[in-house]
């Protein structure tokens, strides 16, 4: 009887001790309740104890979380999840029965906490301590996981505020091989999310590693098909190749794909256009002649993504002049009064008075845009003189005097203002 009312009260004793200890953090004693658990863990007999563990672990973990204790110990936290490994090695299935009591909460304070000091540490750009944090969070994560205790394998939001981390760290290896986990999973939907796959695609470019570059381009676009970077890192590649065919095709891929996408367009029309409007002959491309239809078909479905747009309005006004200056040149070039060559000479004037028509209404489209601007920047001047100087050529081949005179006042006055 005697055996079994000592055992009793030590019993009883143990739990007024936890108790105690329960209330202290309650009510915000940190300090006294971190000696309450260190001297009930002193002795041997409370050391074989699961709750004792446990208990611990809320004390640190409550210490780690508080601005006033947090000091008691280097890292309460670390100190709390091993005590939780603690218990289970003691009584896994004891400890699964107290965990469950508190639906996990110790465990998940211990993974929640970290991820919040990590996000805290990175908003203040102290990006090494923020990785080392939240790949502390990561453990807690990842034993959750293998305990079967919630959570998933991979922990998508966690190991990209880890890879940001790495990166912003400059610690380009552990960046990559976090990023490559997300890649690998086709995480995405989060428009952020698209930084894993452009981060990838430009670090194996510059490592020259073409067959990762285009996987992750690839998976990137599938994900984010109207993303504007990733084509931009496989252009890169190309234009290193020097293949010109390949770039041209790989537009007409993304445009087909997102016939929405404006900078897309207008970017292709500008690549043709420096590359075909050369006044040597014998420096024209060999397929001239296609090439100055599908410039103009870029620059139209260019403005009717956006009429206003300033560069689609005068390139492809410039398109037009470009071409009238080629065919006005070939037209003087005609010496001849033979009737057939008088008679050539007069089409290839007319070709002339044709594409000024075309070009009058981009060119008159970029005036009205800059003319009523009280200040102009020194491109904007350059536009604005250009597009006078080509209207007044354009009325005056249509022979309209009047307007020709007025552009070219126009012109004239440009540079005086501000």
């Amino acid at each position: 009887m005697l055996v079994i009312f000592l055992a009793i009260c030590t019993i009883g004793g143990f739990a007024q001790n936890i108790d105690k200890i329960n209330d202290m953090v309650k009510n915000g004693e940190l300090d006294k309740a971190k000696e309450g658990v260190d001297q009930l863990l002193t002795n041997a007999k409370q050391q074989k104890k699961v709750e004792a563990w446990i208990t611990k672990a809320k004390v640190y973990a409550a210490i780690a979380a508080n601005d006033k204790f947090k000091t008691l110990v280097p890292d309460g936290r670390a100190d709390a999840f091993a005590a939780i490994k603690k218990a289970e090695e003691i009584d896994k299935n004891e400890l699964v029965k107290q965990l469950t009591l508190e639906s996990y909460k110790p465990i998940y304070d211990l993974y929640a906490g970290y991820f919040d000091l990590g996000a805290s540490q990175y908003n203040a750009e102290k990006y090494e301590d923020a990785l080392a944090t939240f790949q502390k969070s990561n453990d807690v994560s990842s034993y959750i996981f293998s305990r079967g205790w919630g959570l998933s394998q991979l922990d998508t939001t966690l190991t990209y505020y880890a890879a940001l981390s790495a990166m912003n760290a400059k610690k380009e290896e552990e960046a990559t091989g976090l990023f490559q986990k997300l890649a690998d999973a086709n995480i995405g939907g989060k428009p952020e999310y698209v930084t894993i796959y452009r981060y990838l695609a430009k670090y194996y470019l510059d490592k020259k590693d073409v067959p990762n570059m285009q996987k992750y381009i690839k998976t990137g676009q599938a994900l984010y098909p109207k993303d504007d970077y990733l084509p931009l890192v496989e252009f890169d590649y190309l234009r290193n190749q020097g293949d010109k065919k390949a770039i041209y095709a790989k537009y007409e891929e993304l445009i087909a794909s997102n016939p929405q996408n404006y900078e897309m367009i207008i970017d292709y029309a500008n690549e043709l256009f420096n590359e075909t409007h050369v006044s040597d002959v014998k420096d024209r491309p060999a397929d001239y002649d296609e090439r100055i239809v599908k410039i103009e078909d870029l620059y139209k479905k260019a403005l009717a993504l956006k009429p206003e747009a300033l560069e689609a309005n005068l390139n492809l006004a410039k398109h037009y002049f470009n071409q009238a200056l080629f065919i006005e040149e070939d037209a003087n070039k005609i010496k001849s009064t033979k009737p057939e060559d008088v008679k050539k000479k007069e089409e290839l004037k007319a070709q002339v008075v044709a594409l000024c028509d075309k070009a009058i209404p981009p060119f008159e489209a970029v005036y009205n845009n800059l003319i009523t601007k009280e200040t102009l920047k020194l491109s904007e001047k350059s536009e604005l003189k250009s597009a006078c100087n080509n209207l007044a050529y354009c009325y005056d081949r249509k022979k309209d005097k009047a307007k020709s005179d007025f552009y070219q006042k126009k012109y004239d006055e440009i540079d005086s203002r501000k």
